[in-house]
């Protein structure tokens, strides 16, 4: 089971506000890392899971 379907279920089970706090929080972070990163290659990887991450959160804010 991927991080994303443990936050979905605790997210349908009730925690949905707990969920979408820590979410949102990874998300500042790598916003942060990715703005004072100098490695090119390691930036995109930051705007990858970026992607990701504001996706997976899109799909959880929907069940609310």
């Amino acid at each position: 089971m991927t991080r994303f379907e443990k936050d979905y279920k605790d997210a349908k089970d009730g925690n949905e506000i707990e969920v979408i706090t820590k979410r949102k929080a990874e998300i500042e972070k790598l916003t942060r890392e990715g703005k004072s990163c100098k490695n090119g290659f390691r930036r995109t990887c930051i705007a990858q899971d970026l992607t990701r991450l504001k996706a997976e959160l899109r799909k959880i804010e929907e069940l609310f």
